[in-house]
């Protein structure tokens, strides 16, 4: 069985929606069938990208890289099936990989995510559970740290975890009323 958070899989449905009717994919890494690392890559494919997709060299080392920075174990690649069910092609499995991950957008508004081991010439389905991305912190890979705290010092910090126990023990927030900031109005622009 593969774990999977929310947020993970939502990364993966949200490229797989968008490339529509293209394929899509990517690399998965994580620890132990749990799924903590994705990346989708663009598909490389030269002719038709509805029918397949593809990889270049540099995909490859820019995911091994992810995973080695990121201490991730390589858990497969994943892609997307846009006309079809989310079961191996015959040039899937001529991929010689342990794990198969396919989207499968038959019905285009609600995607499938399938998990396929091979062992030789037998396909076997492996079970996907999404779980909460509650009490999860996200962490930026680029520093190690998590994203909240890019952002906001120490004590800032500190004052917010205070506040989220308290919420969570069923005290009412308390929110510090900040005065007026001389902020000119007049420099806003709505252009795109």
């Amino acid at each position: 069985m593969f774990i999977i958070t929310e947020r993970q899989y939502n990364i993966i449905m949200k490229q797989a929606q968008a490339c529509y009717p293209q394929e899509s994919g990517g690399f998965l890494g994580g620890k132990e069938n749990t799924i903590l690392g994705v990346l989708p890559i663009p598909n490389k494919n030269l002719g038709d990208r509805t029918e397949t997709f593809a990889l270049t060299s540099d995909d490859i080392d820019l995911a091994y890289r992810f995973l080695v920075k990121n201490r991730l174990e390589y858990l497969g690649v994943y892609h997307s099936h846009p006309r079809g069910i989310p079961f191996p092609s015959e040039q899937d499995l001529s991929h010689n990989q342990k794990y198969l991950f396919i989207i499968g957008l038959q019905d285009r508004y609600n995607p499938e995510l399938y998990a396929w081991r091979v062992e030789g010439s037998k396909v076997y389905q492996e079970n996907i559970k999404v779980i909460s991305d509650f009490g999860a912190t996200v962490i930026d890979i680029q520093t190690g740290k998590p994203k909240l705290s890019e952002n906001i010092s120490s004590r800032e910090m500190d004052i917010i975890a205070a506040m989220i126990d308290g919420w969570i023990a069923g005290k009412e927030p308390y929110y510090k009323k900040l005065g007026p900031t001389n902020w000119d109005a007049s420099t806003f622009s709505t252009f795109a």
